[in-house]
C-alpha cells in the first residue's frame, strides 16, 4: 500500500485529514525509540487483538513504531492463534499480527535494542511479568530510558466515562491526586488505569508527558485527532501572567503565534507591547492582551496545534476571564474556533473582514468597541508559513 493510501486510510477512520497531519508530522519530528509506549492488558489481546493489530499495522505503514509492553500470558495467546514466526516486511499471511516485531531481550541494553529493532523495520515488544516487575516500575523504567513523553493504556473496556450522560471523561489534570466524582463506576482495568496515573505522573515533572486509556477500536483517533477517543491524563499546566517582556523568549513566543495561525507576523507586531500576557510554561499556548479605555483588547490567543488536546487553551481562556475584564476580540471568518468562540461571547458582529466580539460589556460601548477592532492593523502577512 502505498504512503497516500495508508494516509487516506487513516484520516478515513479519525475524519480529521487537517489535525491528522499536524499530529504526523509532530510523531515523525520526534526521535522513532521515543514516539509511545504502548500496553495493552491481556483480556484486550484475548478478546480483540485483531483490531488493535489492524491500527498497529497502518502505524508501522507510517514508520512509527510504538514500544509495545504485553504480559506474557498474552504473548503465550499469540502464539497458538497467529505464526509463530515473525513475520517479514511485505508479507500478506491473514493469520500474522499484519507487521514485523521483535521480542526485545530483557537483558540486553534497552534502548540500543529498541533503535536497533525499529532501523530494521520492527516494531519492539517487551514481554512483562507482573512477578518480576510490577506494571509501574515497567512503564517507568522504559520511559526514562526512551524519553518517551505518552504511554498508551489499551483496554476493552475503554476510557472513563461519566456515569449519567454516558460521556467520555477526555481530561484529567492532575495536582496531587487523581480526582474523579464520587458516583464514577470503574472496571479493574480502569482502576489499575488510575493508579498508573497517580503513581507516574508524582514523579515527572515534564509537563508534555501523559497516560491515556483507550480502547483498542480507537487508538487511530486518539493519536490523530485533538479530541482524541480517551481519557488522557497529565499535569496541570502552569499558566504564567506577565505585565513585561522581562524573562520571556520573545522569538519563541513570535514563533508559537505563527505556528499557531500559520501566518508570518507582521515587522510592525515584533515591535509591539503587551500590557498583559498569558503564556504556557512550555510556549504550548499565551493570549497577548492590550489595556484600553473600554477594556481589554485580545490580540492574539494562539495554541500550538498539538496542544490543543491537552486543555492548555481552556486554561489560558480561563485566566483571561478571570483577570481581564471587559473583554472584546475578533476573528477570520474561516477561523475554526469561531463556533467555540460563538458558544462563549456575550455578543457578535459580523462584516466580510471580520467576526467582532465582546465579553462583559456595556451596551452603550459596543458600537465604539467594534470601530477600535476595525482600526487595528492586519498583524499577518497574507502568505502561510
Amino acid at each position: 500500500m502505498k504512503s497516500k493510501d495508508i494516509l487516506s486510510r487513516v484520516f478515513e477512520i479519525t475524519r480529521d485529514p487537517r489535525d491528522g497531519l499536524l499530529f504526523l508530522k509532530e510523531f515523525q519530528s520526534l526521535s522513532p525509540e521515543s514516539f509511545a509506549i504502548l500496553y495493552a492488558d491481556s483480556e484486550t489481546i484475548f478478546e480483540s487483538s485483531e483490531a488493535l493489530f489492524s491500527d498497529l499495522k497502518l502505524l508501522y505503514q507510517l514508520d512509527l513504531f510504538p514500544f509495545v509492553v504485553l504480559e506474557e500470558d498474552s504473548f503465550q495467546y499469540l502464539k497458538v492463534f497467529f505464526p509463530l514466526e515473525q513475520m517479514a516486511v511485505g508479507g500478506t499471511d491473514e493469520k500474522s499480527l499484519g507487521f514485523s516485531y521483535e521480542i526485545i531481550a530483557r537483558e540486553k541494553p534497552l534502548k540500543e535494542s529498541v533503535k536497533d529493532s525499529i532501523q530494521r523495520k520492527k516494531i519492539p515488544i517487551l514481554l512483562w511479568n507482573d512477578d518480576t516487575e510490577k506494571l509501574e516500575a515497567v512503564l517507568d523504567r522504559c520511559r526514562a530510558i526512551l524519553h518517551s513523553a505518552k504511554v498508551i493504556y489499551v483496554s476493552i473496556d475503554g476510557p472513563l466515562k461519566d456515569p449519567n450522560s454516558g460521556k467520555v471523561k477526555s481530561l484529567v489534570q492532575m495536582e496531587n491526586n487523581f480526582q474523579l466524582p464520587g458516583d464514577f463506576s470503574i472496571t479493574e482495568s480502569q482502576k489499575e488505569f488510575v493508579a498508573l496515573s497517580e503513581a507516574l505522573l508524582s514523579k515527572i515533572e515534564d509537563p508534555k508527558f501523559s497516560i491515556v486509556l483507550t480502547s483498542p477500536f480507537t487508538l487511530l483517533t486518539e493519536l490523530f485527532t485533538v479530541k482524541g477517543s480517551g481519557t488522557l491524563v497529565k499535569r496541570k499546566n502552569k499558566i504564567h501572567k506577565f505585565n513585561s517582556k522581562d524573562g520571556i523568549d520573545m522569538d519563541r513566543l513570535f514563533l508559537l503565534i505563527e505556528e499557531s495561525f500559520g501566518k508570518r507576523l507582521k515587522p510592525n507586531f515584533l515591535l509591539t507591547q503587551f500590557d498583559t500576557l498569558f503564556l504556557e510554561e512550555s510556549y504550548r499556548a499565551c493570549a497577548w492582551m492590550q489595556k484600553t479605555e473600554y477594556g481589554y483588547l485580545l490580540s492574539k490567543f494562539a495554541v500550538n496545534g498539538v496542544a490543543r488536546g491537552a486543555g492548555v487553551g481552556r486554561d489560558i481562556w480561563d485566566q483571561i476571564l478571570e483577570n481581564c475584564n471587559p473583554l472584546f476580540w475578533r476573528s477570520k471568518p474561516d477561523n475554526s474556533i469561531n463556533k467555540w468562540y460563538m458558544s462563549i461571547a456575550q455578543g457578535i458582529e459580523k462584516d466580510n473582514s471580520w467576526y467582532y466580539y465582546w465579553l462583559g460589556l456595556d451596551q452603550a460601548l459596543i458600537p465604539k468597541i467594534i470601530d477600535l477592532l476595525k482600526s487595528q492593523p492586519e498583524d499577518f502577512e497574507s502568505k502561510l508559513i
